[in-house]
């Protein structure tokens, strides 16, 4: 079943087809379900790295690097003259 750029396939079934499935996460995620309900996600490498990149870049307000708070707040210092 195809909805919204993904596939959606049950446990039992991605077992028996696991290589026809794992060709699709190339392309577009798979998500897995157990008794109905989506379960995990199945996706290639270069999709999980991007995704794992990504997740390094952000970080909380409050979990700012001492020297990004030491620029912005040059830049600030800067911008008041």
């Amino acid at each position: 079943m195809n909805t919204t750029g993904r596939v959606v396939t049950s446990a039992g079934d991605l077992v028996r087809q696991f290589s026809h499935y794992s060709d699709v996460a190339l392309a577009q995620p798979v998500v897995v379900t157990k008794n109905g309900r989506p379960r995990n996600v199945l996706i290639s490498v270069e999709e999980y790295e991007r995704l794992k990149k990504r997740d390094q870049q952000a970080f909380l307000a409050a979990d700012t690097p001492e020297h990004f708070l030491a620029d912005i707040e040059a830049l600030a210092i800067l911008e008041e003259n």
